[in-house]
């Protein structure tokens, strides 16, 4: 017998259209995964500093001469040394600011020059006219930049050793220790009473003995150094022989040999001035404190990270403490790694912040925990995809990209809660999931939003 046939139900709804993201979201999902922990791994390899890494076009040669007169000063340095450097490629404009005894002078080129060679072509100019002029000039050429700037200061005081000791401890102790961390650059050593040895000759018996001022000068400069008068072989070896004239004391400095007197007697440093200790002429007081101190700067190496060599150079200075005579107070005046982490703790603050106040936003008023947790997972994504961004175009981590990102938290959370409502309004009007995401794109591409929904859009699929 057969059985009654039951009419079939023709579905006449329109079909579902099938969204580009419907189909790729997990790979979408893979994606942003993939990308936040590349960031995340990169943010520990960007270096830390106080500001970027820029390339100012500009030279600075400074000039130490003494006491040399203004006058004398500008004719025999200041203008050899700008009609040396007015010729070197891409210059633009040249300024100097003559003194007694100093002279800077400032060379301003082209911004589309390559200051790593512009350096060395300036350096060449100097090594020319350098022949030329006084050989007591110091001549240093150093480029503009945030890295030429001390980013740690400690200070040293003592209330029993001498400033000349707190000197040599600072020279020859801390210095080279501090030196050979990774990181430094340069370690500038300020203050303090540097030692010396002072020779007085006596007029009388320079007259007698037949001496003069250069005489003296010139055996000092003779018999202060040490030489090699060559090699010799020793049981199938070969050795270097070395003669040393240097003076370590006032002694050995009145015993240095000067020339022979008209009848024929040796003359010595002793017999014809008074050799004693003394201190270098100081016309710089520093101190910290209230007291008496060495000032020891800490420059950094162009493109390190500001954090870590803080750290390692504290570290390796509180080792340095423990060998240091007693009564030596070693104090920090200046630390430019505690602006950047303050720096970093604001940024990191402001996105804590932002998440609770957008994820307690939608919650009270979409009442969607689906949603608050999106929206709480594209602030910080957001961030470590610009950390790749911020490797692959060289910056670091400074005032000014810190103060970029915690400027744009609010902006990410303000588009994170316009997106999201939109897609659950169109939720709640009967739209199904993928088709209010493509109505809230729509609407986007309309309204032309900032790229900064770029991350939330892509994590729209996942609304529940």
């Amino acid at each position: 017998m057969d059985q009654p046939t039951q009419p079939v139900k023709e579905d006449l709804s329109p079909p579902r259209r099938a969204y580009w993201f419907a189909r790729e979201h997990k790979s979408i999902i893979f994606v942003i995964i993939t990308l936040a922990l590349v960031g995340a791994y990169l943010a520990f390899t960007i270096p830390i500093a106080v500001f970027p890494t820029t390339n100012f076009p500009r030279v600075i040669i400074g000039v130490d001469n003494g006491v040399m007169p203004i006058d004398q000063m500008l004719v025999t340095i200041t203008r050899p040394i700008e009609e040396a450097v007015s010729g070197v490629l891409g210059i633009e404009d040249v300024q100097s600011i003559t003194s007694r005894g100093s002279a800077e002078i400032d060379l301003y080129f082209s911004w589309r020059v390559d200051m790593f060679q512009t350096l060395q072509r300036v350096n060449a100019a100097l090594a020319r006219v350098e022949t030329t002029l006084p050989p007591t000039a110091k001549i240093s050429a150093q480029r503009l930049e945030f890295s030429s700037f001390p980013i740690l200061g400690f200070g040293l005081t003592s209330d029993t050793l001498p400033q000349t000791r707190l000197w040599e401890l600072a020279t020859y102790n801390i210095k080279p220790r501090l030196a050979s961390l990774p990181g430094v650059s340069t370690i500038v050593i300020q203050g303090s009473q540097v030692p010396e040895f002072q020779i007085v000759p006596d007029p009388a018996k320079l007259r007698v003995a037949g001496v003069s001022v250069t005489d003296l000068l010139n055996a000092v400069n003779r018999s202060n150094i040490i030489q090699s008068p060559g090699l010799f072989a020793r049981n199938h070896q070969l050795y270097l022989g070395l003669i040393t004239g240097q003076a370590h004391n006032v002694q050995e400095i009145a015993q240095i040999f000067v020339k022979n007197s008209p009848s024929g007697t040796p003359v010595y440093v002793g017999d014809v001035a008074q050799v004693k200790p003394a201190i270098e002429p100081q016309f710089t007081i520093v101190t910290a404190n209230g007291k008496p101190a060495v000032l020891v700067n800490i420059n950094r190496q162009r493109g390190s990270n500001t954090m870590q060599v803080a750290t390692a150079v504290k570290a390796e200075l509180k080792q340095i403490e423990k060998t240091l005579p007693p009564g030596i107070h070693v104090s920090t005046f200046y630390d430019q790694s505690w602006i950047v982490g303050e720096s970093i703790k604001s940024v990191r603050d402001a996105i804590l912040i932002g998440l609770i106040l957008a994820s307690a936003v939608l919650v009270l008023f979409l009442r969607d925990w689906g949603t608050s947790f999106i929206a709480g997972m594209v602030i910080p994504i957001s961030l470590l995809v610009t950390f790749i961004v911020l490797k692959f175009i060289g910056q670091s981590f400074n005032l000014m990209t810190l103060g970029g990102m915690a400027a744009a938290v609010g902006l990410i959370i303000d588009d994170a809660i316009v997106v999201l409502e939109n897609v659950v309004l169109h939720r709640e009007a009967g739209e199904g999931r993928f088709e209010a995401v493509a109505l809230t794109l729509r609407e986007l591409s309309l309204a032309l939003v900032g790229s900064t929904l770029t991350p939330i859009v892509v994590f729209l699929p996942l609304v529940a």
